[in-house]
């Protein structure tokens, strides 16, 4: 029975991968740039699930670690003329030694006042950014491609910062024969790919195995010798070294960044994201990327400032119903399956013993 499931599971896989590699070659501009922002969420949610659903940590800050690597790459990119790859890697690792940093504080409060920390982080990084705006643009932001004619293409030749523009924004090498959109879509999935792996790996290790045991009951953590501190700082930097990950992709996909892209709104949407596919699951971070983007589409544009309040009764009702989220409800729904298979089983076999010892009475 267990080498049926594998083969399903890996057919599924597989017709993933096909579908994936195949979309951007049968969709349209709009509906491509959907998927890599799904791609983009997925990745930002997983950040907030490796710490909150594998370490039991509560962060409501992890969209000021996304406008990091958001802000980080169009800056250097722009400014200093810095690639992509590298950018994205410089910014990698400035978010993971501020993760690291922020994390210090997890070793003395854990649950609400965690949470109050992470809140306030969160609550600064659009003002910050607003502070440095010699640097960040303010509150007008930072661009990849110039619109000429919009309010922000004025502002900025006003104040004689056209520093804040890039001709050049993130294109397809000619040799790829891809458009735009489609190369875009390709390296986020390949990026994504590599991270959820990676994360995969992570939690199935022994560190994994300590990060659960911290987050299960954190005194009986430190009798097994987990050494709670260590990890406990560690996962926050490596969670907010992947919410950059998807800063990256933001800025990318967007082609500008600006203070209202990073507010407590980022956060809590992440939140609801890994909530909503389960936390403690590594596909459930897609699971909520793929709910909060549909339905946000599905909201008329009319009725689009509905949509926060619609997320915030949707979590409300799976901490309640279903803590476990969407993965939670078909893990239980599993188990109920394979109980009620073993104790079918157990009651065959107890049919033909008592079958077996009547035929050897008679």
């Amino acid at each position: 029975m267990s080498e049926s499931i594998d083969w399903r599971r890996a057919l599924v896989i597989v017709a993933f991968a096909i579908a994936a590699i195949v979309a951007p070659q049968v969709l349209g501009v709009s509906d491509v740039n959907l998927l890599s922002e799904i791609i983009y969420l997925s990745t930002a949610a997983l950040a907030l699930a490796l710490i909150t659903g594998f370490n039991g940590q509560i962060s409501l800050g992890h969209g000021a670690f996304v406008g990091m690597g958001a802000y980080i790459t169009m800056i250097l990119t722009v400014d200093y003329n810095v690639s992509y790859v590298a950018a994205g890697l410089i910014s990698l690792g400035a978010a993971f030694v501020v993760g690291l940093i922020i994390g210090l504080p997890a070793l003395r409060i854990t649950g609400v006042y965690l949470a109050l920390v992470t809140l306030a982080l969160a609550t600064l990084f659009p003002q910050i950014v607003n502070r440095l705006g010699d640097i960040t643009g303010g509150s007008v932001g930072r661009r990849l491609v110039p619109r000429e004619g919009y309010g922000d293409w004025d502002r900025l030749q006003e104040v004689g910062r056209r520093r804040f523009l890039s001709t050049e924004g993130f294109r397809a090498p000619d040799w790829t024969g891809l458009a735009n959109d489609q190369w875009r879509y390709y390296v986020f999935l390949a990026i994504a790919v590599v991270v959820f792996v990676l994360v995969r790996n992570l939690t199935r290790s022994r560190v994994g195995r300590g990060l659960v045991a911290i987050r299960d009951n954190e005194t009986a953590a430190e009798v097994a010798g987990v050494p709670i501190a260590k990890y406990k700082v560690l996962t926050f930097g490596i969670s907010a070294a992947i919410a950059s990950v998807a800063g990256w992709m933001f800025a990318v996909l967007n082609n500008d960044v600006s203070p209202t892209s990073f507010t407590i709104v980022l956060s809590i949407t992440l939140l609801v994201a890994a909530v909503l596919g389960g936390a403690n699951s590594i596909i459930g971070p897609i699971i909520g990327a793929v709910v909060i983007i549909g339905l946000r589409e599905a909201v008329p544009a009319g009725s689009q400032q509905y949509t926060n309040v619609i997320f915030g009764i949707a979590l409300i009702v799976l901490i309640l119903a279903a803590p476990g989220g969407v993965v939670g409800i078909y893990r239980k729904n599993q188990f109920k399956r394979k109980q009620r298979q073993a104790v079918r089983a157990a009651e065959e076999f107890k049919a033909a013993l008592e079958a077996q010892e009547a035929t050897v009475a008679e």
